[in-house]
């Protein structure tokens, strides 16, 4: 299997559809641009953003990294978009060397753990969790994409 995704900035259009007022779940800083994973599954292409200071499970941490930060870095897959216009991606973007190459490295790993978390968030819009699992899709923007998502 081939690895294919992309590292790029969000575009100003995207953040003009998705603003903050209607879809607070969504990143916003207008100082800072957020830098995302492109990944196609099935028909649509997911943004997963690169986040510092990560306080949850639901994502993939990075163990390597030049980073000066204290905090845990790594791809939040409960701030994930999907980004089918061409529109919506920015700017090509570059990450840490180390994370890069733990990222090729990891790639289906982060892949898979992805595609669970969308197919949990399937289930969860469905009823078929518990009070527990429902917690970890509670502040998902996964919730803006259902008709891109079949729901």
């Amino acid at each position: 299997m081939k690895k294919f995704y992309s590292l790029n900035y969000l575009s100003d259009e995207f953040y003009k559809k998705y603003s903050s007022k209607n879809y607070p779940e969504i990143e916003h800083k207008a100082s800072r641009p957020y830098l995302v994973m492109l990944v196609k599954i099935d028909s649509n292409t997911f943004a997963i953003p690169f986040r510092t200071n990560i306080r949850h499970r639901y994502c993939y941490k990075f163990k390597q990294s030049n980073r000066d930060t204290q905090t845990v870095t790594g791809l939040d897959y409960t701030k994930a978009v999907i980004v089918n216009s061409i529109n919506f991606i920015g700017d090509k973007a570059t990450i840490d060397n180390k994370e890069f190459v733990e990222l090729n490295n990891k790639y289906f790993f982060i892949l898979k753990q992805f595609k669970k978390y969308v197919d949990g968030y399937r289930d969860f819009v469905n009823g078929k969790l518990n009070q527990y699992e429902n917690k970890r899709y509670q502040f998902s923007t996964l919730k803006y994409f259902h008709s891109e998502l079949n729901l």
